[in-house]
């Protein structure tokens, strides 16, 4: 599905650089769970972020074959919303809209209103995770459990072939940690997303398929 061949990336330290990425390769495929685990600073997030092609790497080949072998540095944005999805760990949900409006913002990035479809998707996400009940609620009213799986149906909303989770249960507790656990493996088996997944949780990396460590720059 995707191979990142010799990425390496660097930021500025003051007035030395600093590589958070040294000649990594990951080679995905189509369907897999994968858990990426690390201390804290290891590059986890900026890896994410490659991955998703919010940034850009200094150095290496990303090879994208989902849209005829494009290149990611050459998706447009509109693209990128339809193919990637992303579960942040502060869930980034907007707290002036409800949980519906939330979960329908991905299909307004190229018009002005969503289509009967993706609404009816939108429901069935809804079920999916167990909140359809809470369609109408303003997200502030929600706890940290419910508002990841709002987050959860607003990554899946376009139908991505990609969800990219950065510690997704990094402000749960244990009981909504394994509930969020159980609902990636339901994703990835059920939908058939291709899921990269950040994680510090030795239990959440557990139910991913292939679990690699980000330590000094490459993927063990």
């Amino acid at each position: 599905m995707l191979c990142l061949e010799n990425i390496t990336k660097r930021f500025a330290d003051g007035q030395r650089s600093l590589t958070v990425l040294d000649h990594l390769s990951l080679q995905v495929e189509k369907g897999e769970f994968i858990a990426i685990t690390g201390e804290s600073g290891a590059g986890k997030t900026t890896l994410l972020n490659i991955l998703g092609t919010l940034l850009t790497a200094d150095e290496g080949e990303y090879v994208w074959n989902v849209k005829d072998n494009a290149q990611p540095s050459t998706l447009s944005p509109q693209l990128r919303n339809q193919e990637i999805g992303f579960v942040y760990q502060d869930h980034r949900l907007l707290p002036q809209f409800t949980v519906w409006q939330n979960i329908l913002l991905p299909t307004l990035a190229t018009k002005s209103a969503s289509t009967e479809e993706e609404e009816r998707r939108a429901l069935e996400l809804l079920e999916f995770v167990g909140i359809a009940s809470l369609k109408d609620s303003p997200v502030t009213h929600l706890s940290g459990g419910e508002q990841t799986r709002v987050a959860i149906c607003r990554a899946l909303i376009n139908q991505p072939s990609l969800l990219l989770a950065d510690e997704p249960t990094g402000q749960l507790d244990a009981a909504n940690a394994q509930m969020i656990a159980t609902l990636f493996q339901q994703v990835n088996a059920q939908l058939h997303t291709t899921i990269i997944m950040a994680t510090h949780s030795a239990e959440m990396a557990k139910v991913a398929q292939k679990t690699y460590v980000l330590k000094d720059g490459k993927l063990i």
